[in-house]
């Protein structure tokens, strides 16, 4: 049986599987009626409207980096102030995203259908297809984050072309924070093959760029609150992260309790990101770091790997819509659809992920290991700090990158160019693994 996922058949089928994906959540729009915004979405979007009225006070709480607000803000200048104009553009960025991506993959693996794989689940993954129509900065994100990635990895051998690499790093450091301690990872895995003169000088133009477009963020801030960083929420992320109390990413929170007492402490911007770093390292001494570990693994990983998501929570039966947002008027089997559609892609690519990682023979190595750091780094962090299921969109390319070789070869197996019998460790290692992180979801 011959099965080829790079042919040219497949590849129209896999792109109008993207694009029926996004028409199933246009469907669930319509259906759902108006949707109501959610959480911090209201927060962006009443920050991008000041911009446009010109009100300095926009940018209200140094908590967050300040692109996504004027993204917003520049999306709904051109498109007259029509929310439509949002979903288009974040679609684009998605697939823009979807075939960078692709193209990454497959000159990591070597193989075509491991690229066209991974081109479809980026472009038309439901829960993270999904973010094309909400107000958060993960679809931003993750394109200036993969825009700078293929740099590195294809083009740094060109100055041009890092200052460009740079530039974008910097962006998606004023859009999201958490790639900002990564980042000496990253550069050091694109520059460490180089020798001499010119490694130093790449190395230089792109951190250069870096800075140029953080630096007068970083120094605003600095004239505004009296630290100088682009955002900073750790001292309260890890005073909410040692205080949730639920299993799932909206059960029991505390977040918005301990922002309400956040807000409420006098003092500067460092003297209340100070107290929170007190009070956090009070916690521990006084319940003891051994209980408190237990507790946070028993709770941090349930609540970053769990079934629901962005999607699911916005249907009726989810935190969303019980709280008056989301989809609130989607009927009943439309609901049980989403939830079907998306916990079913959800246990694929866990059930897949471990396997492309430990059978597939990686043609360039270095940089799946990279994204393999990333995920530890994620674990680690989130492992204290404030975790809820939005926080896994910056792992799926990891996901993503394992389910996709998977695929590769599997359709090596189809057409019989492989033996179980040298990796069949391996694939019981593979299991052991989705077996825990389908645990952790289901």
């Amino acid at each position: 049986m011959q099965l080829r996922i790079s042919s040219p058949r497949f590849k129209v089928a896999f792109g109008l599987a993207a694009v029926s994906v996004h028409l199933g959540l246009a469907a669930v729009a319509r259906l759902g009626g108006p949707r109501v915004l959610w959480g911090d979405e209201k927060t962006y979007l009443s920050s991008a409207v000041a911009v446009l009225q010109g009100d300095p006070s926009w940018w209200p709480v140094p908590l967050w980096p300040p692109l996504y607000p004027r993204f917003l803000a520049g999306v709904l200048a051109v498109s007259g102030h029509n929310p439509v104009g949002i979903t288009v553009i974040q679609t684009v960025l998605l697939f823009i995203a979807a075939v960078i991506f692709g193209d990454l993959v497959r000159r990591w693996t070597g193989a075509r259908a491991a690229g066209m794989a991974a081109f479809l689940m980026m472009a038309g993954f439901p829960p993270l297809a999904a973010f094309s129509r909400f107000l958060w900065p993960e679809v931003l994100h993750l394109v200036l984050v993969l825009v700078a990635l293929w740099i590195l990895v294809v083009r740094r051998d060109s100055s041009l072309w890092l200052a460009l690499a740079g530039i974008s790093l910097g962006l998606a450091l004023l859009t999201k924070s958490l790639l900002g301690p990564f980042l000496p990872v990253l550069l050091g895995a694109a520059f460490i093959g180089d020798r001499g003169p010119r490694r130093v000088l790449r190395l230089a133009v792109c951190v250069a760029a870096i800075a140029v477009v953080i630096g007068p963020v970083i120094g605003l801030q600095y004239r505004r609150v009296g630290v100088p960083v682009i955002a900073d929420s750790s001292a309260f992320n890890l005073w909410v992260g040692l205080n949730d109390r639920g299993m799932k990413s909206f059960e029991g929170s505390f977040v918005a309790e301990a922002y309400r007492e956040y807000s409420a402490w006098e003092g500067t911007f460092a003297e209340r990101n100070a107290r929170a770093h007190r009070q956090s390292w009070q916690l521990i001494r006084e319940r003891g770091l051994g209980p408190v570990l237990k507790a946070q693994f028993r709770r941090q990983y349930a609540r970053l790997f769990d079934k629901d998501c962005y999607l699911t929570e916005q249907v009726p039966g989810g935190a969303a819509v019980e709280q008056g947002s989301g989809f609130i008027s989607l009927g009943p089997r439309a609901s049980d659809g989403v939830r079907i559609v998306s916990y079913g892609a959800y246990a694929l690519l866990l059930l897949t992920a471990p396997l492309g990682f430990l059978v597939w023979p990686f043609v360039q190595r270095r940089w799946p290991r990279v994204l393999l750091l990333f995920l530890l780094y994620n674990l680690a962090l989130f492992l204290v700090f404030h975790v809820k299921s939005r926080y896994r969109v910056q792992l799926l390319p990891v996901f993503f990158l394992g389910s996709s070789a998977a695929i590769a070869w599997f359709e090596t197996g189809f057409r019989g160019r492989i033996s179980l019998r040298p990796v069949i460790g391996r694939i019981v290692v593979a299991g052991v693994l989705s077996a825990v992180m389908l645990w952790l979801a289901f």
